[in-house]
């Protein structure tokens, strides 16, 4: 997701015709500002577009962490610093200017343009820093309360094999459907033609209904796991661990959001949608055998 209005997205987006870009991958882009604080300065921004560090998401720290660590090691192999600093500032009082997440690689000289970034002392009371630090500490613990440990790789990869065990089966569930269809249909069209009876083309006609409302519900089930194995496998967002409940990979709804009326409801919940009827997996198949028996039954009919 990017902002129309930042200038960092549009980098990310290649919009930016004059951006001095030296990195990118599929989390992050690094570019040199238009001022640089000192020559080798390099900005760092995930692509994904978030106003500061808090609405960064774990995984994404790891791969912005990755990124910057890249970076650092490519500055010093280029200009040969005596030293970086690694600045990431959030907010205006904390001098940040353009509100998209960014980190700062600074190569440092002494007596360079940049100069010191922090004070030569302070003098808080010490029971001020002490109350401050109870306080931090304090809060560090419940918030360790409330975060849930990181999964572990091969619980990932566990939870993804049986969401792909599911979408197996529910693909040849669908061609299993296909597979009994075709003997039905056989049978009830061929003797509708020997016998020309047109209630059995129309019995026919009816199991090609039938089966491919099952089908097309195959279908929208396999979509919906596969929605949900990219989520876990991406990391997107978070869903509970071994979960096999597609709506867990769809965003929550907002909390002011409208109720959805108990028909609609019913409707999202047992008829597919126009994409899944319109698949080259359920359309061309049973409009095919429909058309067929609707020219059986004129036939038989006659």
């Amino acid at each position: 997701m990017v902002s129309e209005t930042c200038e960092f997205c549009e980098i990310v987006g290649r919009d930016d015709p004059d951006v001095r870009e030296v990195y990118r991958d599929e989390n992050v882009v690094a570019f040199f500002p238009t001022e640089p604080a000192v020559l080798g300065h390099v900005l760092v921004v995930p692509r994904r577009h978030m106003p500061d560090i808090w609405g960064l998401k774990p995984d994404e720290a790891g791969q912005l962490a990755r990124a910057a660590l890249l970076l650092a090691d490519a500055i010093r192999d280029a200009v040969r610093p005596e030293g970086l600093n690694v600045i990431q500032s959030n907010g205006e009082a904390a001098t940040q200017t353009v509100p998209h997440l960014h980190v700062h690689l600074v190569p440092r000289w002494k007596n360079d343009a940049m100069g010191p970034i922090w004070p030569a002392e302070t003098d808080y009371p010490e029971k001020q820093k002490e109350r401050t630090m109870l306080d931090v500490r304090d809060a560090v613990q419940r918030l360790m309360l409330s975060v849930e440990p990181p999964i572990a790789p091969e619980d990932r990869r566990k939870h993804l094999d049986y969401i792909q065990a599911v979408v197996t089966r529910q693909s040849a569930a669908s061609a299993s459907a296909k597979g009994w269809l075709l003997p039905i249909v056989t049978a009830t069209f061929g003797f509708a033609l020997t016998q020309h009876s047109w209630p059995l083309a129309a019995l026919g006609m009816v199991a090609v209904v039938l089966f491919a409302y099952l089908d097309a519900n195959y279908l929208r089930s396999e979509k919906q796991f596969r929605r949900l194995y990219n989520t876990v496998a991406r990391s997107s967002r978070k869903v509970p661990l071994f979960t096999l409940d597609p709506v867990d990979a769809d965003e929550p709804l907002p909390n002011d959001a409208p109720a959805m009326s108990k028909w609609k409801k019913a409707l999202r919940t047992y008829v597919p949608d126009r994409s899944i009827w319109a698949s080259w997996s359920i359309a061309p198949f049973y409009i095919a055998l429909l058309l067929l028996g609707g020219g059986i039954l004129i036939v038989s009919a006659s």
